[in-house]
């Protein structure tokens, strides 16, 4: 399948309300896995509403190979069923009455597939998604996982140059979602299908996705590979939607984000020294000691929680300043921290975890500050040192 691109397209419902979709643009490129990623209400079931061919343009092209199938002012729309695409519901939509097999099949008969070729396809469909022995049960006999793959079964027989998949692990628990995820990733290698996922969950895009659009109230605010969103966000509504726990974000006129800046070898650049210019502060790339003589800030813990596997610290800079400044550090290591609750420490945070805003909410570089820059020089932390040295 050629690659799709949307031209500045635009949805907009009623003309007193802003628009669902804001002049959007971008371009999908053949065999891609590209999850649209935003919050509830941002747009992005619409955008695949749109391109299935579900919903009319208000403003926009969406075209394939360079030609058009909806151009509002050329007056080209081209219906759903020859668009060559396939949609999966966050429902699924099965056929209640249909068995298993019927429901795979029942795109292949409208398409007048010989009976010999659908029964074959219909089998290659039930072994590639592992649903074998389920072909003569009905969808409520199911459990959400098995009708999920009976949804893309479905969809897959039809063998359509792009899937699209809107929010379909939303119903499933966790174990589930995490083993479709895989399973998701197995058959975009095998099929070598273009696909579309929306999705809220940052992490199903984070580890799916070899694009990610990432939306907010209709307009588009990054697209970027999952690296490019976290380590480089364009603005900070993409720095805050984007990793777990949050970015911290402080003032950079506080003393904490000025410490830290200057022992980590930048400057800021004069027009974002303001009180509206923030700066973030990724939690995995916040240091801890206990020695005063690594040039950190002083903090105070003020609880530390067990994710499994890893434990959120929470700090405190109250205890030594006026500002009330807290944050939140990721601790990832085989054993507990060795720090306790009320325990005063220092931090730091590598470079590369600093984030600059504007009062707009824009990215700005941060300088390199000639005079503190041999501060700014951090070794890779030694996971088996003790607390007393200069790592987390």
């Amino acid at each position: 399948m050629p690659n799709i691109t949307l031209n500045n397209i635009s949805k907009r419902y009623t003309p007193d309300h802003p628009p669902a979709v804001d002049q959007v643009s971008m371009e999908i490129e053949d065999g891609a896995f590209m999850c649209v990623l935003g919050p509830s209400g941002c747009g992005k079931s619409t955008i695949l509403r749109m391109i299935a061919g579900l919903e009319n343009l208000t403003d926009g092209e969406i075209a394939v190979a360079g030609k058009s199938l909806d151009h509002v002012r050329k007056g080209i729309f081209v219906p759903p069923e020859k668009r060559h695409i396939g949609l999966v519901f966050q429902s699924y939509a099965l056929w209640p009455h249909m068995t298993v097999a019927r429901n795979i099949e029942f795109g292949l008969k409208l398409q007048k597939m010989p009976a010999q070729e659908r029964k074959q396809r219909v089998a290659d469909m039930i072994a590639m998604l592992k649903i074998e022995g389920l072909e003569d049960r009905y969808p409520a006999q199911l459990s959400g996982g098995q009708q999920q793959r009976v949804a893309l079964a479905r969809t897959l027989a039809m063998n359509p140059g792009v899937l699209l998949l809107d929010e379909p692990l939303s119903n499933l628990d966790a174990a589930l979602r995490l083993s479709m995820r895989a399973e998701l990733t197995r058959l975009h290698k095998e099929f070598g299908t273009t696909i579309v996922f929306v999705t809220h969950d940052q992490w199903e895009a984070m580890t799916l996705a070899t694009k990610i659009a990432v939306m907010n109230k209709g307009t588009l605010q990054q697209i970027g590979t999952p690296d490019d969103i976290y380590e480089r966000p364009a603005n900070r509504f993409v720095a805050e939607f984007i990793g777990n726990p949050p970015i911290n974000m402080l003032p950079v006129t506080s003393s904490v984000a000025q410490h830290l800046i200057n022992i980590s070898g930048f400057s800021i650049p004069s027009e974002a020294s303001t009180d509206q210019a923030m700066l973030g502060l990724r939690p995995e790339g916040l240091q801890l000691s206990t020695d005063a003589s690594g040039k950190g800030f002083p903090v105070v813990i003020s609880d530390i929680m067990p994710t499994g596997g890893a434990w959120i610290i929470e700090l405190q800079a109250n205890a030594v300043t006026s500002e009330n400044e807290s944050f939140s550090l990721v601790y990832t290591t085989q054993t507990p921290p060795l720090w306790r609750k009320g325990e005063h420490v220092f931090l730091r945070a590598a470079p590369h975890a600093m984030h600059l805003f504007s009062k707009d909410g824009e990215r700005q570089s941060l300088s390199i500050n000639s005079k503190t820059a041999a501060f700014a020089e951090m070794k890779t932390p030694n996971l088996c040192k003790s607390k007393t040295e200069d790592i987390l």
